[in-house]
């Protein structure tokens, strides 16, 4: 009997698609009889995923625990063993395995709540028991199934009914597709149960959907290295889970499609910031660790789906040496790594060579600047160079700020971004971004530990954007076609300085960073600083780097006459004897300590609107 289609109106495409009920349990990621991709270079992760499960047998199940106002651990945490035992048990058989993911499902139904006053952790969870209940549903009794059904209905889908908390629906950060994935897959694992409730959830997170592309727009990602693989990974999670929970077919009968997922559009940026990712990933295992990001890459796995989508199995050479160099420790949102294997398992033969490309720059409301020498040796050259607007989400006051590596060593870096609860608990207001917001004291946020130039000891102008004058991407670099870019950075500085610009080039061997400023009505005591990960020294009025038995010598030249141009070491670890550094106090008893770290710089003074152009050299010693 043909079953009743109901017309729904997306904001997706500008269509209108019909929908039918979802496929029958499993219908979430793998249907009954899926296969996964566990052979050859992939099967060491096969083999860590059972090693997991076969760990976290003999653990106490989740507790109830928040870490500040958060559930966020747990919720990741029952998120990993239940998709990992499930993965498990689908793949390779097993019923302790099932059994134990089922305990784990039933533990969390048991919460009196999922936390939704921070609805990352609701989603998370929401998810979680939603792929367990999906994959599991023939193991489960009738009376667990109803506990975790009810679970998921009370606490992870009604909560989305009270817009004080579920503000994600509006959301063009990494709330909207991690809450939203969330909000999917539970309507669709708990259909049954209350179609129509259910498809009512299912609405309002696909009229969402459009808003998480905005992030994207220009092909990168405002809020950095990290936060591109909770947000992508997520919004992956959701298209993954429209893909599998509907049929389909070419001859528009009974069994049409349903919402978009695939049938819906992919934001061209969306697709396109796989190479953003691809290209913020350094030679060394680094990453370009700017915003809130770490400063270490992690495997971004989910560029599996990506390959599908673009067919370019390059994307994953990063990837897979990541992972493989660091025994599949540093994997990005490590709770979804089965995604790996199911995403791979749609993939038709294929070989992951070494991409070919040595330029990435991206626009929108975080444009940056990338020249990457090679994809093979560790010791590659990289530069990196950013502009952006400091009041975006996750961002830092770096704006004009420059990453470079060579052989193997971050000369200049980011030091990236401290614990949240670390700070929340200290009382600090975190997210205010406005001009006297704490938030610029944080010493890894504000400008002070950032490879930039700071005036008079003041923070810069935080509602200004920056975007790039020109970048210059030569075939080859070299002392007469240098990599770069070029910013103007004056209107940051408008209230101290009448102009500003900056150049960050690399010549094939040697970076050079040359200021152009003009001081404005009063005199002006600026500071130019550059972050490293080597050691530091002063010699003979320069600064030596150095490590791993490689040197390079940090020099500074004028074009001017100043009154002096001072080099410097200034620490970057709190230390209350020496609170104080040129009379400032630019760290603080809640910064987090950054052992191993270098901060190295000039200081000088301009008379008013005294012009000066300062070219700072790091080269090879």
């Amino acid at each position: 009997m043909i079953k009743k289609l109901l017309l729904l109106t997306t904001l997706l495409a500008g269509f209108t698609i019909r929908a039918q009920e979802p496929v029958p349990h499993p219908r979430l990621l793998m249907r009954e009889g899926a296969q996964v991709n566990a052979k050859g270079s992939f099967e060491k992760a096969d083999s860590i995923i059972v090693a997991f499960s076969d760990a976290v047998l003999s653990e106490p199940v989740v507790t109830r625990k928040m870490v500040g106002r958060r559930l966020l651990h747990t919720s990741r945490e029952a998120l990993k063993r239940i998709f990992w035992l499930g993965y498990t048990y689908r793949v390779h058989g097993g019923e302790a395995y099932a059994r134990k993911a089922i305990d784990e499902m039933l533990a969390v139904s048991a919460f009196s709540d999922w936390n939704p006053s921070h609805f990352l952790d609701v989603g998370e969870m929401t998810m979680a028991a939603a792929i367990g209940y999906d994959w599991l549903y023939g193991q489960m009794t009738a009376e667990e199934r109803a506990t975790v059904a009810r679970a998921i209905i009370d606490k992870g889908l009604k909560p989305a009914l009270n817009e004080a908390d579920a503000w994600f629906y509006r959301s063009e950060i990494n709330w909207n597709p991690v809450c939203n994935a969330g909000m999917v897959f539970g309507a669709l694992a708990v259909w049954e149960e209350d179609p129509d409730f259910c498809r009512s959830m299912l609405e309002k997170s696909l009229e969402a959907r459009p808003l998480a592309f905005k992030a994207y727009e220009g092909g990168g990602y405002p809020e950095g290295y990290n936060y591109w693989g909770y947000g992508t990974s997520f919004q992956i999670m959701l298209e993954s889970a429209l893909a599998s929970a509907f049929s389909a077919s070419d001859n528009g009968g009974d069994n049409v499609v349903v919402m978009p997922g695939l049938t819906g559009h992919l934001a061209d940026d969306f697709l396109a910031s796989a190479e953003f990712i691809r290209f913020t990933s350094t030679p060394a295992g680094n990453c370009y660790s700017f915003s809130d990001s770490y400063r270490k890459a992690s495997g971004q796995y989910m560029q599996a789906w990506m390959m599908n989508k673009i067919g370019d199995p390059s994307l994953l050479y990063p990837e897979m040496r990541i992972m493989e160099e660091t025994g599949y420790k540093r994997l990005c949102e490590e709770r979804l790594f089965p995604m790996l294997l199911i995403a791979l398992a749609e993939a038709s033969e294929f070989e992951i060579t070494p991409p070919k490309g040595h330029y990435f720059q991206c626009d929108g409301t975080t444009p940056i600047f990338v020249y990457r020498g090679g994809w093979i040796s560790r010791d590659d050259d990289y530069l990196g160079v950013k502009g952006g607007f400091a009041m975006s989400s996750h961002s830092h006051i770096d704006q004009g700020s420059f990453y470079f590596e060579s052989d193997g060593v971050a000369w200049a870096t980011d030091l990236g971004m401290q614990d949240y609860e670390s700070l929340e608990s200290a009382g600090v207001d975190l997210w205010d971004m406005l001009q006297d917001s704490e938030r610029w004291e944080v010493f890894r946020i504000g400008p002070f530990s950032h490879n930039i130039l700071t005036v008079n000891g003041e923070v810069p102008k935080v509602n200004r954007t920056v975007s790039f004058r020109r970048t210059l991407k030569p075939e080859r670099p070299s002392k007469s076609t240098p990599a770069g870019a070029e910013l103007s950075l004056g209107h940051m500085y408008d209230d101290v300085l009448d102009n500003y610009t900056r150049k960050v080039l690399f010549d094939g061997a040697d970076l050079i960073v040359e200021d152009h400023v003009q001081a404005g009505d009063s005199t002006c005591a600026v500071r130019w600083a550059m972050c490293s990960e080597a050691n530091a020294t002063l010699y003979d009025g320069h600064i030596v780097l150095y490590m791993n038995g490689k040197h390079r010598l940090l020099s500074a030249t004028t074009d001017t006459s100043l009154p002096e141009l001072t080099p410097h070491l200034w620490p970057t670890t709190y230390d209350p004897s020496t609170p104080d550094i040129d009379g400032m106090q630019y760290l603080h008893e809640t910064d987090a300590p950054n052992p191993g770290t270098s901060l190295v710089g000039y200081t000088f003074t301009l008379q008013p609107h005294q012009k000066v152009v300062l070219r700072v050299k790091l080269s090879k010693l």
